[in-house]
Formats: structure tokens, sequence, C-alpha cells
């Protein structure tokens, strides 16, 4: 005869089914967010790049308008995204020797305070009606210098505030959050432009950095060990010698570089797109760049939720050849019902890609090395703004919708290529 069932022992199957489902979200949440919930330091970083991207963001949308609106030419365009990226170029490789010799937190303050001033200095000299067109490229040059030094700084210092175990997540949660940028940012600029004009967006830009360096002034970040960056210059080309002495690091520049140079460009002409092809304005650009924002994010997070980098190179391949392929359907569009899930599932395979592409590499370097191999990661960025010129050239020619899907398709004919060639990067 078996034994009498207890009430207790009936309810507690209920109890449990009932409580599973608010567990099981617990669970994810710790999944997703969870070096956010782990590390007090990380969340005040992560909250601090936040603003400062939003900002970033919002002058992208503003000096793009503002050069489209002064000269009515795709071009100059091109040539103000070509100036803002040409310091990548220049300052990444001392500036990783820099982050790896002075304090990571005091250099991300100087950065914040300088793009702060420079933003006030841009919108006096717009609100006041004096700006002429090579006013924007000196701005763009300058604040350009300043991102070459923040972006790699911030990513310098997550493995320095997270375990091992959680970097590929926290990894993951910056860039999600600098994608979000991308949804919001955009969005705001576009509207105060409409409504006030493109002077104030330039005020509320500084207003960002100001929240960003009030947060970043609180981090308490662990002291590093000795660094060996050598004295002056001599260590300027140590992270570039390293990538080029080993074929994963390698394989993980080119596919960096490849997507940069060839399609990237497109962001700085989706104002043409937004005013001539589109017909939707200044306040349709702020659809569009969120379209790709919110994907973005999207992507970015289901990188976060990966709990090791095991097995991603194939995976990494796979998304920049077919980032090309959405991105030549976004060129070749010409509806906004098409255009904007295009532009989502292109957020989401080209931040799936970065994010992933830079989980890789983060897990592969010392620490002391850190600093210079995120400078010379930091050149891919600058091959955007040398991408943009002879894009800016062959949309005056050929038209805008022709010279971004020829960009798009080379890149993911190259990236193809790579994958073949590159045994490394496929048994990442």
């Amino acid at each position: 005869m078996p034994p009498p069932v207890s009430a207790s022992a009936t309810v507690q199957p209920a109890v449990e089914r009932q409580m599973a489902p608010t567990e099981a979200v617990v669970r994810r949440r710790d999944r997703v967010f969870g070096a956010l919930n782990r590390y007090p330091t990380f969340r005040r970083l992560w909250f601090g790049a936040l603003a400062a991207s939003l900002g970033q963001w919002m002058q992208q949308v503003a000096l793009g308008w503002l050069a489209l609106t002064l000269t009515d030419s795709a071009s100059f365009v091109g040539l103000v995204g070509f100036t803002a990226g040409l310091p990548f170029l220049v300052i990444a490789l001392p500036g990783g020797v820099l982050i790896d010799r002075v304090d990571r937190r005091r250099l991300m303050l100087t950065c914040q305070a300088l793009a702060a001033l420079l933003a006030m200095a841009v919108a006096v000299d717009v609100l006041s009606g004096a700006v002429r067109p090579w006013h924007l490229l000196v701005a763009a040059f300058a604040n350009g210098s300043l991102l070459a030094l923040l972006n790699p700084t911030q990513q310098a210092l997550v493995p320095n505030i997270v375990g091992r175990a959680d970097l590929t997540n926290a990894i993951g949660l910056m860039s999600a959050g600098q994608n979000m940028t991308r949804v919001v940012g955009p969005s705001v600029a576009g509207l105060v432009i409409a409504v006030f004009s493109t002077g104030a967006a330039f005020l509320l830009q500084a207003a960002t950095l100001v929240v960003a360096f009030a947060l970043v002034s609180r981090l308490r970040v662990p002291p590093r060990g000795a660094s060996t960056a050598a004295g002056g210059f001599r260590g300027l080309f140590d992270g570039v010698r390293l990538i080029a002495r080993r074929p994963d690091l390698r394989g993980l520049f080119l596919l960096a570089c490849i997507p940069t140079f060839f399609v990237f460009p497109y962001l700085q002409f989706l104002s043409v797109f937004a005013r001539d092809i589109l017909e939707i304005g200044a306040g349709g650009l702020g659809l569009l760049m969120a379209s790709s924002g919110s994907g973005a994010v999207v992507g970015s997070l289901l990188v976060a939720t990966r709990r090791q980098s095991a097995g991603a190179g194939r995976l990494v391949l796979w998304l920049t050849v077919g980032y090309g392929v959405v991105i030549v359907g976004v060129a070749l569009s010409n509806t906004v019902v098409l255009t904007v899930p295009l532009l989502v599932l292109a957020g989401i395979s080209g931040a799936a890609y970065m994010s992933m592409n830079n989980v890789l590499l983060q897990h592969r370097i010392a620490d002391d090395m850190r600093g210079r191999v995120m400078g010379a990661y930091m050149l891919t960025f600058g091959l955007m703004p040398l991408g943009a010129m002879p894009m800016g050239l062959l949309a005056d020619r050929f038209g805008t919708q022709t010279a971004v899907a020829t960009g798009a398709t080379i890149s993911s004919v190259l990236a193809a290529l790579l994958g073949l060639r590159s045994r490394a990067v496929r048994e990442l």
C-alpha cells in the first residue's frame, strides 16, 4: 500500500509551477544584463558611455544635415565624414600607447570635457549665423580626434572592471548601449532640427556630454599592473606588429576593415536618401537612423547572451557577408515601407558582426598590450571616412544608390574570400 500523500506535497508542485516562469525571467535577465547587475563600476561606465554616444550620434546627424543644406552636395557630405574619421588613422596608434601609459579614467574625462566645449562652440557658430562649410570640416576633425582616444579607452577599461567569464556579456552590453543611442540620438536630433534648429541639436549634444562626464568622474577603477609600453614613440607599432604576427588577430582585423571601408560610409549618405530618394525630410532621416539603430540593439544583445566566444568565427563570417547583401537591398529600395525593415535587418547583422569581432579580439590579448592593440583596431574606423570619399564621388557621378550598392557588393565578395582563405578565423 503506497504511503499517504501530504497536503503540502500536493501543493508544492503547484507552487513550483507558478514560480517557474518568474525564475525563468530572472535567469534570462541575468543572462542578458548580468555584467550590469554584478559590477556597479561597469554600470557607471556603461551609462557614461551611453550618454556620450547619444551626443555623438546627434552631432553626426546635425553635421550631415547642415553640410547638405549649406552646399547641396553629396560629395561634401562625404568630405565631412572623411574629415571626421581621418583622426582615427592619425591618432589611433599614438593614442593606444597613451592608453597603456596613463590613467584611463582621467583620459576619458579629458576627452568628454573637450568634446562638450567643442559642441557648445559649434552651437554658437550655427545659432549666430556665422557658420561656413569649412567650419564643419574643422569641427568634424576636432571631434573625430577626441573620439579616436575616447572609444578605445572605454573598450580597454571593460576587462579591468569585469571578470573574464562576464567579458563577452559586458562587451555585448557596451555595444548594445551605444547602438541604442543610434535609435534615440538620430530621432531626437531630427526632431530638434525640424522643430527648433540645427544649433539646438549641438547644444543638446553638449548637455549629454556633461552628463557623461559626471558619471565617469565617479568611476573607481582597480589599479593596473606595470605597462610594457615603451617610452616615447618606440611602442607606437607594437599593436600593429602583434596583429600582423598572429593569423587569428590578423584575420579579425581584416574582417573589421572590409565592411568599414566599403559599407559603413552609407550612414553618411542617409541624409541624401531621406531628402532626395525617399523624400521624407529631416524627421524621416531620424526614422532611418533609428531603424538601423534598433536593429543594432537587437544584434548586440544577441551577442551579450552568449556565454562563450568559442565557435564564433564562422558566425562572424556569415554575418559580415550577409550585412553587405542587406545593404544592397537598402540602396536599391525606393520606398520607406521596404527601406525601414531592411535597415533594421542591416542593424542586426552589422552590430552582431562588430560586437562578436570585438569579443574575439579582447579574449585574445593581454591587458598590458590592450591599449596598443585596440589603438591599432581603431585604425579600421578610419577606413570609414576613406570609403566615404570615393563613395561620395561615385554618388555625384552615378547616383547615391549605385554607389552604396557597389560598395556593399564588394564587401560581401571580399568577406567571403577571406573566409575561404583564413582557416584561423573559421576555427575561432
